[in-house]
């Protein structure tokens, strides 16, 4: 399926510890015909495997599970596939958001959200886009690098270094928090020249989030505070 495709059926993958809260996303998401729940796990090692087996586009993560909790699940998935991991919470604590998030998850959402918005966090998810709740993606990132090291910012400019110009600019506009449009918009490209100059950008840095992104822009002083 193409990403970019909102025509297309997403294909989901619940994880939660909780057989009831499954049993809600499961309701809340089948409602929506764009939607196909591909299967459930209870636990982090088992949504390894169905990811392997199935090969959702978005998997529902639950942050805190008994064995392999959710950073290491999601660190795994995102290392050996295409899927996109959006953290799901009942507890809104940044420690867990920049955890998930640096494990390589997409996005952040609360359990409590209205149906609605968790149904169009799941269609941005699988479109590429970041969802947090709460947070802007400019503060998640700066406090992400706080504690950072000289070196981490060494590695950092090499990496951002290799980029284009218009690579830059497009990467420059993703750690703002703006979305494809908007950086079309402000660089005068249509939005789907955007997100293939990012497809690059992403190749290039080696990561699979928005969010990473503005990270590494972060650490090589390219950041929103800096733009």
């Amino acid at each position: 399926m193409s990403r970019a495709d909102e025509s297309a059926v997403v294909r989901v993958l619940i994880v939660d510890d909780e057989a009831l809260i499954r049993s809600g996303f499961r309701f809340v998401l089948g409602v929506d015909p764009s939607i196909e729940i591909v299967g459930e796990a209870s636990d982090g090692a088992a949504a390894v495997a169905l990811v392997r087996a199935h090969r959702p586009d978005v998997v529902l993560m639950d942050v805190r599970m008994p064995g392999v909790s959710g950073p290491e699940a999601t660190a795994a998935i995102v290392s050996q596939s295409g899927s996109r991991v959006l953290a799901m919470t009942s507890i809104d604590s940044e420690d867990q958001l920049l955890r998930m998030l640096s494990a390589g998850a997409s996005g952040y959402l609360l359990k409590d959200e209205s149906p609605e918005r968790i149904v169009d966090a799941v269609r941005r998810t699988a479109a590429g886009d970041t969802v947090v709740s709460g947070r802007s993606t400019a503060q998640l990132v700066r406090r992400a690098v706080a504690n950072e090291s000289g070196v981490g910012r060494i590695v950092a400019e090499e990496r951002v270094s290799v980029l284009t110009e218009r690579e830059r600019d497009v990467a420059k506009g993703v750690a703002r928090g703006e979305t494809n449009q908007q950086i079309g918009a402000t660089l005068h490209i249509s939005a789907a020249t955007v997100k293939t100059h990012l497809e690059q950008v992403f190749a290039k840095l080696g990561v699979r989030s928005r969010v990473q992104v503005g990270i590494i822009l972060e650490r090589a002083g390219l950041g929103p505070t800096e733009l």
